[in-house]
């Protein structure tokens, strides 16, 4: 997975055919850089896509441009299940891109 920085990246996160997300009850999203924590996403912030199995999250400008180009980053979900189940995704390495200018880009002008 890569992330460029500055943009507004759809994520989709495939969850296994035997989890139900219909009885999702918590959701929590993480990207870590240098051992901190720095895009930290929750239940609100994602659309679950309990026919497909998916979890689609939106990263803002302000999220990507957060991240350090020069660092490597880990992404991870977290779910809670209204059994009281807990189930994490393996951390996965997310390559991050830089942009020529920073700041966020808005309505052309």
């Amino acid at each position: 997975m890569q992330i460029i920085r500055g943009t507004t990246p759809a994520i989709t996160i495939n969850v296994r055919s035997n989890v139900n997300l219909s009885n999702v009850s918590a959701v929590w999203v993480y990207i870590n850089q240098g051992g901190n924590v720095v895009i930290d996403k929750e239940l609100s912030d994602v659309t679950i896509h309990a026919q497909t199995n998916q979890i689609v999250l939106r990263l803002s400008q302000q999220d990507t441009l957060a991240l350090n180009a020069n660092m490597g980053a880990l992404f991870q979900v977290r779910l809670l299940l209204s059994s009281g189940l807990a189930l994490a995704t393996p951390a996965v390495g997310v390559k991050v891109l830089e942009i020529y200018k920073g700041g966020i880009i808005s309505g052309g002008t």
